[in-house]
């Protein structure tokens, strides 16, 4: 991440910076903050937020807790996703902070989506899943992949859609990049990975319900054809009620649980499903949206007074109404 300052300082006006779960012990956003000083211009920051597995506030690097600082010195206040990570900032020593959640569902600017549900039994669902290709043993009943497995084998064996986002093997068998001959160990490993010992369905199965989008627009417009979408990936669930169906987020760490909870997304914990099955029209059923629709409205205003109190002009039109 990186850019002129020098240039940004003669040409522009102020920096936006759009952020995500950055607040981790691991991430070090020290050369972002030299750059930051160097332009020595009104920085704004969007939707930062807090990561840790464990509920506890990760101690920051000093140049991450530096960034935050000189964010903090070059504006009224920084956007954050939730109180979880308000605190993190805090235990740096910055206050000036508006808990205003994700702007990922500022996507639709006339307004918050509204979710209704229909009634009887779904049967368009669409499953997201997170999968760290990088741990040796996500195999293990103890892996953080674990419940990512757990909704890739359901999809699979309900013929659900699956939604990948950075699933590279799965993406290249359903493109046809890959194939059994050219690929086996990739195979055998995807196999693993579906829970099926017949490696032609997996191809199958890839090939037509793995859904793959790089724009918004098509996401959604797909999202808004589906009854139900469930998963533990933020913005697939985002993506689907933008789409203005309904949908449930699998929470399995702060990030997840923070922004469930400040958007009033419904949800269930990955321990819950892990220990108890996964029965998705029951949890269709169970699933309240009248939380959601309410907090979206003073999700937008939120939004509406933190650009103006940062001096940001926006395509956002007034602050609605609250009954």
């Amino acid at each position: 991440m990186g850019f002129d300052p020098n240039y940004v300082r003669e040409n522009h006006d102020g920096i936006i910076i759009p952020a995500a779960n950055w607040l981790t012990g691991r991430r070090d956003l020290g050369g972002l903050a030299a750059l930051i000083e160097r332009a020595n211009l009104p920085t704004v920051i969007l939707g930062l937020g807090a990561q840790s597995f464990d509920s506890a506030i990760p101690e920051l690097l000093p140049g991450t807790q530096r960034f935050l600082k000189v964010v903090s010195e070059r504006c009224k206040n920084l956007s954050v996703r939730g109180a979880f990570t308000a605190d993190v900032v805090a235990s740096a020593g910055v206050t000036n902070v508006t808990v205003t959640g994700c702007p990922s569902l500022l996507w639709r600017i006339d307004g918050p989506p509204k979710i209704e549900k229909k009634a009887g039994p779904i049967s368009k669902v669409s499953i997201s899943g997170t999968r760290y290709d990088d741990e040796t043993n996500m195999f293990n009943p103890k892996s953080k992949s674990l419940i990512g497995l757990v909704m890739m084998r359901l999809a699979m064996a309900k013929g659900y859609d699956y939604v990948a986002q950075t699933e590279r093997l799965d993406m290249q068998f359903a493109r046809g990049e890959l194939t059994a001959e050219t690929a086996s160990d990739e195979l055998d490993y995807l196999a693993q990975v579906y829970g099926s010992e017949d490696k032609g369905a997996v191809v199958d199965y890839l090939k037509s319900n793995l859904k793959i989008f790089t724009d918004v627009g098509t996401w959604t417009d797909y999202a808004s054809t589906m009854d139900f979408a469930i998963g533990t990936r933020l913005h697939g669930v985002i993506a689907t009620l933008l789409g203005g169906t309904p949908a449930m987020l699998v929470t399995h760490d702060t990030r997840t649980v923070e922004m469930a909870n400040q958007a009033g997304i419904p949800n269930v914990s990955a321990r819950k499903l892990l220990k108890e099955g996964v029965d998705v029209q029951q949890l269709y059923d169970e699933a309240s949206f009248d939380n959601f629709n309410r907090k979206q409205v003073h999700y937008y205003n939120r939004f509406v007074r933190f650009f103006k109190g940062n001096n940001v002009e926006t395509n956002l039109g007034e602050e609605i109404p609250v009954d």
